[in-house]
């Protein structure tokens, strides 16, 4: 796993070149923007959405305003940016969900999702986190594992849809293990983590922004992280490996993408001003706040990033045997 995720990491941390630019579009834009959350309300997605916008619209001196177009793990919304009018008044903020995921985990999708979506600007968030219910009698992952072998199909796993991240790891993680449970899928990480809270669900390999609250409230138990290193927020919680489980680590982030075919000079006037706005220390605080250790990245650095890191998503479902939507 670490050889497959190796050269996104890589790409991810290169800077962006430093070639004199062309100019931007001083006459962009030209009417409010529309920026399409993929996923409901209430998530991390929005956050950062509801972010960007309202920074951008104190630089453009235009309307910028988030709506949710949700459905089928996020690719319905992508979908639509995808075959939105190419002139930069309608974008994107997502996770890697309707983008790597979905080109991985997908036999057949409306749309490319590396080819038909330019990135603007983006941040790297904190890995998956597994968690279970506190009512369920499991302490570690490696009890966990048993738990589940010693009861084939009984443990339910909840994602924010199918061909999502939260589906990802679950599928991974039972290749990895040799574990069998039923995959629950809804519209949207927050009505799950609110039923794994409740008892409804057993597990899910969610955000860690999306559960920190439930996970203080000891609604849910964190087992393990899915990354190389601990959370500063959970430095007590186990990387995935530490607890005996390898290969299932996933990167994931949250991002900015404008329909292929923007102008360039449009698509530079977005990179540009989303990288300068969202660099100011309070946007830096926030973000911090939020999501821990946050890597920025910026257009560049996520179209580098983004075809490398969907050919190791499908190379990882081809090896592990994951089964194809």
């Amino acid at each position: 796993m670490k050889r497959l995720l190796a050269p996104a990491l890589a790409l991810a941390a290169l800077l962006a070149c430093g070639a004199p630019q062309a100019q931007s579009r001083p006459d962009f834009p030209s009417k409010g923007v529309h920026i399409v959350n993929p996923f409901p309300p209430g998530s991390p997605v929005e956050y950062v959405g509801r972010l960007v916008a309202q920074n951008l619209e104190q630089a453009w001196g235009k309307y910028v305003v988030v709506e949710s177009r949700s459905g089928a793990g996020g690719t319905v919304g992508a979908n639509y940016v995808a075959k939105a009018a190419p002139d930069g008044h309608t974008l994107l903020v997502t996770t890697a969900s309707p983008i790597s995921f979905a080109a991985a985990l997908y036999e057949k999708l409306p749309y490319d999702p590396v080819k038909d979506l330019a990135p603007v600007w983006g941040i790297v968030t904190p890995g998956q986190v597994v968690v279970v219910n506190s009512q369920l009698p499991v302490r570690t992952l490696a009890e966990l594992v048993a738990y589940a072998k010693a009861n084939p199909g009984k443990l339910s796993y909840a994602s924010s849809g199918i061909g999502t991240v939260q589906h990802f790891g679950g599928e991974l993680f039972q290749a990895r293990t040799g574990t069998k449970m039923v995959h629950v899928p809804y519209r949207g990480g927050a009505p799950a983590a609110t039923d794994l809270a409740g008892g409804h669900v057993q597990v899910m390999f969610d955000s860690l922004t999306n559960q920190l609250r439930n996970i203080e409230a000891g609604k849910v138990r964190p087992l393990a992280i899915l990354r190389s290193r601990r959370d500063s927020k959970l430095p007590d919680v186990p990387t995935a490996a530490e607890a005996g489980v390898s290969g299932v680590e996933v990167v994931n982030w949250i991002s900015l993408f404008a329909p292929a075919g923007t102008p360039a000079d449009v698509l530079r006037t977005l990179r540009q001003t989303a990288k300068s706005v969202m660099a100011a220390p309070d946007n830096v605080a926030k973000l911090t706040e939020t999501f821990g250790e946050a890597q920025v990245l910026d257009g560049e650095q996520l179209a580098q990033m983004i075809p490398t890191e969907a050919r190791t998503y499908i190379e990882l479902v081809e090896h592990a045997g994951i089964p194809k939507q």
